[in-house]
């Protein structure tokens, strides 16, 4: 059922996978900070990237839209979270 709700969010939308996140943003190259990823997870994403962006987006562009999507997606639970284990100390 979950899966069906995810589906469901996706198609009201209307936006497709690739238009949210194998598009080109403001970066104009990438950052000076290295992230590890599972080796595993680094050959998915640089094929993902690969054949449904046909190669026309960077890895770290792809990479920045995720997270961008997961903290618009995420924001709230993150702040509440974060609010809750980071008390005033006065």
């Amino acid at each position: 059922m979950e899966n069906n709700n995810k589906t469901t969010r996706a198609k009201k939308t209307n936006k497709t996978y690739s238009s949210k996140f194998l598009k080109k943003n403001t970066l104009k190259r990438r950052g000076d900070k290295s992230i590890y990823v599972r080796p595993e997870y680094h050959e998915k994403l640089t094929r993902i990237v690969k054949i449904i962006g046909a190669g026309e987006i960077p890895l770290y562009a792809y990479l920045d839209n995720i997270l961008k999507h997961h903290f618009e997606v995420h924001s709230q639970e993150i702040l509440e979270e974060y609010n809750k284990n980071n008390k005033p100390i006065l």
